[in-house]
């Protein structure tokens, strides 16, 4: 196993089982916040945090196309070079940090005018400029977090992330059940994100104290000139990106109102916890990608790693679709209570633009590590335009369903089709006809898995008569006999989606090459952990 190979794995395992603790965290909080605060305040930060995201805008994709220009460099130890990129990273977040403040201070007025339940509208945008100076505080250090990702240890980042995280959640809990204060909570917010931000410099000056952070040389004409241009195109993507997301979350409270985008936002939540363990797994691996298109003398072996990347996207979200229908309306009701849920419809919908948007993954991530970003920043911006007069357009006759829509043919409408294409014509050097051949085959599988499963969860007998067992051990245990019902049924559901996808992908795919590298390099793993 080569150390690139070793990087990501650490670098996977590492992520997953940090944000499956911070997701655990992140939902025992919100249930604490609805509670404490009730499901109005948690549409207000849902909405505020949509517009914070858009002012996070400023920060256009820098350490994105910092993090490929550190690739070659690394490879080469020109550790000269490193250190004139990262001066200039951080020169470059302290200007972004003072504009993201400086725009936030003259939104905090604006953004709480439309907001019509009866709350004090100074005390809003007091709140307002909380969720503000938590992103400000995040550019802290950013520069030497660029550095962990770049040389294949973003797993350093990732453990200091969930300490800070499990202190943060327990001191937000503590400051909801003694004060019920939102400010309070903020607070928590901030004062870890900074903590987090120091243990994370102290770790790079001890590992890289060879990296002269004084460095007084400029970045050369000729970088400059490419770093702006990638700079500039992911200030569309950007744009585009909050386009596509972000205005979700005002269109349905300005369109269905501000308790339904509150139940809209603990459904985004799951979806973001999910989005970001799968993220982070092709965070783990794009360090070690974007270093073998630096070093790999060969286009075929590059070409072949994708594949087995896309088909353990594949693999990933076959199971994870299969999960959300069948699992995700008793864990909401569970969760936030009975009646909290969407109806099937909304939640199909929900699943649909879920698995569109995860299975890119891996195309995104090699268009990432090739440093491919200007081609496609028109389509990005054409795909968020769409995709906001769809959802606008929809959100009256389909309420949240037609917002979901809305998204699924933004997302259809340009970089469906532009992403593959560049990195198969700029990367590959091969036709896109074949992605797009897998794309259909894994979307039709994926369905008829979420189906099957759905079938299998709520219309056989032996199923069911499980559950009812299930429900009275549970009641046994002094549970109360709702929450036993939920608890049952999010267990079997569970199981079930979690055999019938996996042992059919087994049995349609074990012929496969991609099957067998993923398979080979699994089999390592387990080879050298029992080894060690």
């Amino acid at each position: 196993m080569n150390m690139r190979t070793k990087n990501s794995i650490k670098n996977i395992i590492v992520s997953c089982v940090s944000y499956g603790i911070i997701m655990v965290g992140s939902f025992i909080t919100r249930k604490m916040f609805a509670q404490v605060l009730g499901l109005e305040l948690v549409g207000i930060e849902g909405a505020f945090l949509n517009v914070v995201s858009a002012l996070a805008i400023v920060e256009m994709g820098l350490g994105v196309g910092i993090v490929y220009k550190l690739y070659k460099p690394i490879a080469q130890k020109d550790w000269n070079q490193v250190s004139v990129i990262l001066c200039f990273l951080r020169k470059s977040y302290i200007i972004i940090s003072s504009l993201v403040i400086t725009c936030g201070l003259i939104a905090s007025y604006f953004v709480v005018q439309p907001i019509k339940e009866d709350f004090p509208k100074i005390w809003l945008s007091e709140i307002f400029v909380l969720y503000v100076l938590d992103v400000a505080a995040s550019y802290l250090f950013s520069h030497k977090r660029s550095m962990f990702i770049a040389d294949q240890k973003n797993y350093v980042n990732n453990l200091i992330h969930i300490c800070g995280q499990v202190l943060m959640f327990g001191s937000q809990i503590a400051v909801l059940q003694l004060f019920g204060s939102f400010e309070g909570y903020l607070i928590c917010k901030i004062f870890f994100r900074l903590l987090e931000n120091i243990l994370i410099s102290y770790r790079f000056d001890k590992n890289y104290s060879f990296i002269n952070l004084k460095n007084k040389d400029s970045l050369p004409e000729i970088e400059k000139r490419d770093l702006f241009k990638n700079i500039k195109a992911m200030l569309f993507h950007k744009v585009a990106g909050f386009g596509s997301t972000s205005a979700s979350s005002l269109i349905i409270v300005y369109g269905v109102g501000l308790k339904e985008n509150g139940v809209y936002y603990n459904y985004t939540l799951i979806v973001m916890a999910i989005t970001t363990i799968t993220n982070e797994i092709f965070n783990g691996i794009l360090a070690s990608f974007g270093n073998l298109l630096n070093t790999a003398k060969s286009r075929t072996k590059i070409y072949d790693n994708f594949n087995a990347l896309y088909f353990l996207n594949f693999l990933l979200y076959s199971f994870i679709i299969s999960a959300f229908i069948c699992v995700i309306t008793p864990f909401i009701e569970l969760w936030t209570g009975s009646g909290s849920a969407f109806n099937m419809w909304t939640t199909v919908f929900i699943a649909g633009y879920l698995y569109i948007y995860g299975i890119r993954q891996s195309i995104s991530m090699a268009k990432i590590g090739a440093g491919i970003y200007d081609p496609d920043k028109y389509p990005a911006m054409l795909g968020a335009a769409v995709t906001i007069l769809s959802s606008f357009l929809l959100v009256k006759p389909l309420g949240i369903s037609g917002v979901m829509l809305g998204n699924i043919i933004g997302l259809f409408s340009a970089s469906h089709w532009t992403q593959p294409y560049l990195v198969y014509n700029m990367v590959f050097r091969k036709e896109v006809k074949s992605y797009h051949y897998k794309f259909v085959l894994y979307m039709v599988m994926t369905a008829g898995y979420a189906y099957l499963s759905y079938i299998s969860c709520n219309r056989i007998m032996i199923i069911e008569n499980f559950k009812t067992y299930l429900v009275k051990y549970l009641i046994d245990f002094s549970i109360n006999e709702r929450s036993a019902e939920y608890i049952s049924q999010i267990f079997v559901n569970f199981i079930i989606c979690l055999v019938i996808p996996n042992v059919l992908n087994i049995l349609f795919f074990c012929r496969t090459s991609e099957f067998k590298q993923l398979f080979s390099k699994a089999k390592s793993l387990i080879g050298k952990s029992k080894m060690s």
